[in-house]
């Protein structure tokens, strides 16, 4: 039998790349292939998890978002507000249970997934459609006017509840009259009728009327050509506007009028699908199943297009405050870095910083399968900032970036079995004949 004195300072944290398990270092820094059930803090200590306390029964519940003002969450076709372990329902969300993202505007809270969207109000503690829709095209006939002869085109818009906002236009209308007259609009109820003068093409407000009699000059339309937004994905607010995605397409409102989208116009389209959508102060991060994409600017018309890294995994996306690798790579003695996206790509965790580049928080430490969507969520729990990512194991039929079978076993047992532990070469560790104690201590106290 033999004895021996290892001297654990500090921890760094899993390790399931490296080829065998390591001992401490000579400044007493140990890296586990695998921590169960254990955090290592920023000091280096390890620490035991307390585990899960149910807060609430919510049977399927999904879609879990916290923001400012509140926290909210789906389960059996309807959208709940959690306040204190307390599940208050607020409205139906149609569809089956695919996952819903936020947008979170003041107090407002904008939501979509493929089959439904709609607006939580916190303040009122009401649910609203999102986006205003829009009326039928005018039908025309001529009447007695003061309009002089010629072609005249006329639309209409509809009016939020409130009255505060104004939808895009309806479909247009054309009448030429070929002598003085007026303008009779069929099939108006209590919409804003708008006309050109003759021969143009800028629509001016007549009213809430139903005949336009003369063109008045002094209120152009500013909705022309937009619409309610589409059903939307992998929601974002950045600039004054929101941003989102359907299939390859990314879709960003007009500015602050985030009801309003010119979806012929304002759009970018990418080569795959759009996982990830995530701002930071100089730009936006375009996360693809195939490619991930930084555009560098505020405004979409002058965006520059720079390459930053492997294709995102969808659902993913978390804004983590004080992250300290950020300041440790990019060698600045601040740590305070606030609202830094992060999220899941094919290659590992990563951070996006302002300079558009991704910096990868567990390359060459964490094996990891490659899913095709996930959950994720940012979290001070009793003073330690975590950030946690859950996912299915993977991509069926894929290899790529699959978890090594040795920290499968120990996740899906919920413990660390000896007898199965491989050193790569040198056998379990079951297999050593020799029997060996030793101290363990830190800071020169025996732990």
């Amino acid at each position: 039998m033999s004895s021996s004195t290892i001297d654990l300072l500090r921890f760094k944290g899993m390790n399931n790349i490296k080829a065998a398990e390591g001992f401490a270092d000579s400044k007493g820094v140990i890296e586990p292939r695998v921590i169960l059930n254990a955090d290592v803090d920023i000091n280096g200590r390890l620490v035991k998890r307390t585990g899960a306390t149910l807060a609430t029964t919510l049977a399927g519940a999904h879609s879990l978002w916290a923001g400012a003002n509140c926290m909210l969450c789906v389960a059996a076709g309807k959208l709940y507000k959690v306040n204190q372990g307390v599940a208050t329902e607020l409205s139906s969300v149609d569809g089956p249970g695919c996952k819903l993202f936020y947008a979170e505007v003041g107090n407002k809270v904008y939501m979509s997934n493929p089959y439904w969207k709609g607006v939580y109000d916190s303040s009122a503690g009401t649910v609203s459609s999102w986006g205003i829709s829009q009326p039928n095209g005018p039908m025309l006939f001529a009447t007695v006017g003061n309009l002089p002869a010629g072609t005249y085109y006329v639309c209409m818009t509809n009016t939020s509840s409130d009255g505060d906002e104004i939808s895009g236009n309806s479909p247009i209308s054309s009448i030429t009259l070929t002598s003085t007259g007026g303008i009779q609009v069929a099939n108006w109820t209590s919409e804003i009728v708008w006309v050109t003068d003759t021969n143009e093409h800028v629509f001016y407000r007549v009213g809430t009327v139903g005949t336009i009699v003369d063109v008045p000059t002094s209120e152009p339309l500013t909705t022309f050509l937009c619409s309610p937004p589409p059903l939307l994905e992998n929601l974002c607010y950045a600039f004054g506007r929101i941003w989102g995605s359907v299939g390859k397409s990314v879709y960003y409102s007009q500015p602050y009028q985030l009801s309003l989208f010119k979806l012929t116009m304002n759009r970018f389209e990418f080569h795959s699908n759009v996982t990830v959508i995530a701002a930071v102060d100089t730009g936006m991060f375009f996360g693809c199943e195939n490619g991930t994409l930084f555009y560098k600017g505020t405004r979409p018309e002058e965006m520059e297009q720079i390459h930053a890294g492997a294709g995102s995994i969808k659902g993913t996306l978390a804004y983590c405050n004080n992250l300290p690798e950020l300041g440790d790579i990019l060698g600045t003695p601040e740590k305070g870095y606030v609202d830094v996206p992060v999220w899941l790509t094919k290659e590992g965790i990563v951070a996006g910083s302002t300079s558009g580049k991704l910096y990868n928080l567990t390359k060459n430490k964490v094996k990891m399968s490659v899913p095709e969507s996930g959950a994720a969520l940012y979290r001070n729990l009793q003073g330690v900032l975590q950030f946690l990512v859950s996912f299915k194991r993977g991509v069926a039929e894929s290899g790529v970036g699959s978890s090594d079978a040795e920290t499968l076993q120990v996740l899906e047992d919920g413990a660390v079995s000896q007898h199965e532990h491989d050193n790569k070469g040198t056998g379990s560790i079951s297999s050593f004949a020799d029997v060996v104690t030793c101290t363990v201590t830190r800071n020169g106290e025996e732990v």
